[in-house]
């Protein structure tokens, strides 16, 4: 809590000193903390009484905690005060990070830049099966070569300090199915994000008589249950994605240095200075925050050009009223009430799943998503009329929402959810298919709608993109020349693995499969682009998308190999990847391909932030541990392109709930407690080694005496 809130209010350097600076620049740019005091000024009197409890609550165990966490000794300093609005501002992080459209645009400019329109245009998002290439149409800005860089700067700044979600867009699972027959229904949801000790979510049953009876998973620092179940529903989230972030090129006025031009007139910059105490120094370090009517110039945090001004508008910048909204969620009994509060919740963008004890399932997405004059926010747009501007937002009622489907059953795995009829641009960066197709076949084949049959779905490692890519690369390698030796067993394994390809730990098939893929990514573009931008390309969110797109047609002019275009270029390229791998896999192994496993690459470190310390790492840090599965699968047990196999992202909490009696089970990685002293730090590790789970009470009873903490007003 205390380092999100140093880092978002742009402190630390204040213990950090230099090395912190580039991040304090950024967040006192975009103002968090000026965000989150707007919306702690709009707040009901509800709201703000709880939110003014918790920070009591938080202030009276400081005020008597003699033995804080050791990160302030070792730092320093102590926690200070927190305040109600402090809340707030751990909100807008968690609104910042689960929308990157600004990285992506960021990305896209410098692509462009770099290597033209024509193969750039190639890598802009898409969506399978929609056939064809999303292009930015319009009069959008062009940055020169050698810009390229600062662009991508920005782009790296826009997760500067602490991220609990790693550098990739947030992903999760969360489904709901009913019976009929029965009049029950079963929900299942698991929110995925980075793996780490302390994990970022804990879990709480929450009982104030006659008002709340409550479980689920709560945020520290951000009071109430943002998933779990009452006595009459339970609910789930994934992340939407959502476009919210847009980037507006400023005509900066020449000789005029606080202002700027909008529709032929010069208007006036807002000007905010701010000094940043730094540790080592004297004096502080001053920044000089420029706003214009979009939003800050961030551009300036990293040096661009005055004439290339960045200016950034994002609905995290609006007072909204999400505190609201989530404690109204813990208390509502039925889809009518359910789906409103949903449809009302801002930021960030959620797909909301529900089901209840009537046997009723529904999906609601909840979301303040711009509607645009012009463009739908993949480039840096005009910002000097208003050609570009935001006309409003997509109202309530029109988000998508669905009530007891025919099919029986709703799912949503941060997959495309909408239609081409649909009236409204959300965004171009769904995340990939497989996770969400592979859940509804799942459901499509269930024979009994029961709990045990939606854990083993979360658990389930099957590989759709493996049954799709296969016969790409397998064709591929079967028209060269004969291969010999490892490489001819190694092919050898992924043909038998090809009709049932799972990313078991114990395999060799996932690790030459993986292996291949990032090897075929590198050489069909690093050269060309270039460490830095590749570097890029590995973190750009429509990543997979695009690729397996181009796969599987095989037409782009990316695929250049010796004198070869397009798909015999794409099979030389597989060709040469494989035997790369293969190669490297037998120097590091040195033993036979069958014994190869993809546990042994595909591992799950739980560190503790002060793991780095190497004294403290074994005392903290928890694993390896080896659980299958992968980026692709429902656990998506995922790790970054650019570092692979270490799995960073997962779900820390997983959970199933039977809506007939309001019980179900769950697993916290590593378990539901910060301090390594206590059983509870590590109890559950085991658990999601096997991703296996454990009962959950029902609401208000315990099949054990639990440890209580009772408060009551003095």
């Amino acid at each position: 809590m205390d380092m999100l809130r140093r880092t978002l209010q742009g402190r630390l350097s204040q213990v950090m000193g230099e090395d912190a600076l580039f991040s304090d620049r950024f967040h006192l740019t975009v103002g968090f903390e000026r965000a989150a005091l707007r919306s702690w000024q709009e707040l009901g009197s509800e709201a703000r009484r709880k939110l003014e409890a918790h920070a009591r609550g938080v202030n009276l165990y400081l005020d008597k905690q003699d033995n804080l966490p050791p990160q302030f000794a070792l730092t320093g300093h102590e926690p200070g005060e927190w305040k109600p609005e402090h809340s707030l501002l751990l909100h807008r992080y968690l609104s910042w990070i689960m929308a990157g459209n600004m990285e992506t645009e960021l990305f896209l400019s410098a692509l462009k830049a770099d290597v033209g329109e024509v193969k750039a245009q190639e890598l802009f998002p898409r969506y399978p099966d929609e056939g064809k290439e999303v292009i930015e149409q319009g009069d959008h800005p062009e940055f020169e070569e050698e810009e390229a860089a600062k662009l991508l700067n920005l782009a790296d700044v826009g997760t500067a300090g602490i991220d609990i979600y790693g550098n990739e867009m947030p992903g999760s699972n969360s489904w709901a199915v009913r019976s009929e027959q029965e009049n029950k229904a079963l929900l299942a949801s698991d929110m995925h994000l980075m793996l780490e000790i302390p994990p970022v979510w804990f879990l709480q049953s929450l009982k104030v008589e006659d008002e709340i009876d409550v479980y689920g998973a709560i945020m520290p620092g951000i009071p109430g249950i943002i998933a779990g179940f009452n006595q009459d529903i339970s609910w789930g989230l994934t992340n939407v994605g959502a476009d919210v972030k847009d980037l507006f090129k400023i005509r900066l006025a020449e000789g005029k240095e606080d202002h700027y031009r909008y529709e032929g007139e010069l208007r006036s910059l807002d000007i905010l200075e701010k000094e940043i105490p730094v540790e080592g120094r004297d004096e502080p370090e001053e920044l000089v925050v420029r706003k214009t009517h979009h939003g800050p110039i961030v551009s300036e945090v990293v040096g661009l050009d005055r004439g290339r001004a960045l200016s950034l508008k994002w609905t995290g910048f609006r007072a909204t009223a999400e505190p609201e909204r989530m404690l109204e969620l813990m208390t509502v009994g039925d889809w009518q009430d359910f789906s409103l509060v949903a449809s009302e919740f801002a930021n960030p963008s959620l797909n909301f799943i529900y089901a209840d004890q009537e046997g009723n399932i529904g999906y609601q997405m909840g979301g303040k998503i711009p509607i645009r004059s012009e463009g739908e926010g993949l480039l840096p747009a005009p910002g000097w009329n208003e050609d570009y501007e935001w006309e409003d937002y997509i109202p309530p009622e029109e988000l998508p929402s669905i009530f007891n489907p025919e099919e029986g059953h709703v799912v949503s795995a941060n997959n495309k959810v909408i239609g081409e009829d649909y009236p409204h641009h959300i965004t171009h960066e769904w995340t990939p298919p497989y996770r969400a197709e592979r859940i509804e076949r799942r459901l499509r084949e269930m024979d009994n709608t029961d709990l045990e049959e939606q854990l083993d779905i979360q658990g389930d490692k099957y590989n759709l993109q493996a049954e799709k890519l296969l016969p790409v690369f397998l064709s591929a390698l079967r028209s060269g020349k004969a291969l010999d030796g490892e490489k001819e067993a190694a092919l050898e394994i992924l043909e038998k693995w090809k009709d049932e390809p799972v990313d078991g730990s114990e395999m060799a098939a996932p690790l030459l499969y993986h292996s291949l893929y990032l090897q075929v990514i590198e050489n069909t573009f690093r050269d060309e682009m270039g460490d830095r931008l590749y570097a890029h390309l590995l973190d750009y969110n429509a990543l997979v998308n695009v690729i397996d797109e181009i796969l599987i047609s095989g037409e782009s002019d990316w695929f250049i190999y010796e004198d070869k275009r397009n798909e015999k270029a794409r099979d030389a390229i597989i060709r040469a990847s494989f035997q790369q791998v293969v190669e490297e896999l037998k120097e590091e192994k040195n033993y036979p391909p069958s014994e190869w496993e993809w546990g042994d690459r595909h591992e799950l470190n739980l560190s503790h932030r002060l793991g780095e310390i190497e004294l403290l790492s074994k005392f903290l840090d928890r694993g390896p541990i080896s659980p299958g599965g992968s980026g692709v699968t429902p656990p998506n047990l995922a790790y970054h392109f650019s570092e692979p196999f270490q799995i960073v992202h997962g779900a820390p909490w997983r959970f199933a709930v039977n809506t007939d009696n309001m019980s179900g089970r769950d697993v916290l990685a590593p378990g539901n407690s910060g301090h390594p002293f206590s059983p509870h730090y590590d109890d559950q590790l085991e658990n999601c080694s096997e991703l296996q789970h454990r009962p959950i009470p029902e609401t208000g009873k315990f099949e054990e005496e639990p440890e209580l903490l009772k408060i009551r007003p003095e």
